[in-house]
């Protein structure tokens, strides 16, 4: 179904993704497929470093026509019933049926900086456009256009509440889905911080995390008052994405840190820390935290209880943004398709 399109070209390549263009092209894979994967035990041991395995491959989905790395992905997001993936090569965004492991709709739209779903739509943001766009699942159309401060990014949503990271600012936007307007802004530091880049948000009833990455720095966000309660500084700027589990905040940089880390929020100090190449997607489920790291194809697990490292899968493709939800894992490999991982296998 098509959609009314914003009104500039699309975003130009994040840093950490043009940093990791790799050598080699995964083959297509069309539609819907179980992996079968039949390595020797020399092989895997070498691309997982012995680790016991983080999860098996149980589909590919093809949700564009891959185009030139790394062109061939985009943005992703779990939630309204549905996986949400753009091809930034075909210019779409595939809503993914997880019962059916199925593309059942293609939306037209130039490729956004981020996208959310949650309080009944999906949500993108445009950079360039200032705006926010909104999509009624019930439709698969854009439904309404939100003007917000410049240059917008990160995009979480929490109940009654749509969280969005204004790079220009440096600020947070709060959209009432009610109304589909600003209702607040909240200054994350002095305009001499402005025009980061990559920020990313984690919203949920208690707190919103933003990655401040030009000020190096989490800031955490009341979302009962609308007001920063608390700032952790970091030694690099984080730059990937955020995960939480219920006494930390993970966060990945890949543009010059090369780092993913667990922060206490009680203690505000590092508990955990990783080098890897290029890490950039997060998330935390099912008792663990799993990390993207797009520079070697590996899909890490880690414990959180000891911060140490708990499994390791390793796919083909440039693995980038990752996902979770509907008992799976889901990692958008950068190449047109995106994986369903099981982590019980």
């Amino acid at each position: 179904m098509s959609s009314p399109l914003p009104t500039t070209r699309a975003t130009p390549r994040r840093r950490f993704r043009a940093a990791v263009v790799a050598a080699s092209v995964a083959g297509a894979i069309v539609g819907s497929v179980l992996l079968a994967t039949h390595r020797s035990n020399e092989k895997e041991s070498a691309r997982t470093g012995g680790l016991p395995a983080g999860g098996e491959v149980v589909a590919a989905i093809r949700v564009g026509h891959g185009g030139r790395p790394p062109m061939g992905g985009g943005a992703m997001a779990v939630g309204e019933g549905a996986v949400w993936a753009m091809s930034d090569a075909a210019q779409t965004l595939s809503r993914i049926d997880p019962a059916r492991n199925a593309v059942v709709a293609k939306i037209k739209v130039w490729p956004p900086e981020a996208v959310a779903a949650g309080e009944g739509a999906v949500w993108l943001t445009y950079p360039f456009d200032n705006a926010v766009y909104r999509i009624d699942p019930a439709t698969n159309k854009v439904a309404a256009t939100i003007h917000v401060g410049p240059r917008p990014e990160g995009i979480a949503v929490s109940p009654g509440a749509v969280w969005v990271a204004i790079a220009d600012g440096p600020s947070l936007s709060r959209i009432d889905p009610a109304t589909n307007r600003v209702v607040a802004t909240i200054g994350l530091g002095p305009k001499r911080e402005c025009c980061a880049e990559h920020m990313n948000v984690l919203a949920s009833p208690a707190a919103v995390w933003v990655a401040h990455t030009s000020g190096n720095r989490l800031v955490r966000v009341d979302p009962a008052t609308n007001r920063v309660v608390e700032t952790v500084p970091l030694d690099y700027g984080p730059c990937g994405f955020l995960a939480t589990d219920k006494t930390g905040v993970w966060s990945t940089s890949a543009c010059g840190g090369d780092v993913f880390t667990r922060v206490d929020v009680r203690t505000k100090k590092v508990t955990a820390r990783h080098a890897a190449v290029h890490p950039v997607g997060l998330g935390f489920a099912f008792g663990s935290a799993w990390v993207a790291v797009t520079g070697t194809g590996n899909i890490d697990r880690i414990d959180p209880a000891t911060g140490r490292l708990a499994g390791r899968l390793h796919v083909s493709g440039l693995v980038v943004r990752l996902g979770v939800g509907f008992g799976s894992i889901w990692v958008n490999d950068d190449f047109g398709r995106i994986l369903r991982i099981d982590p019980t296998r």
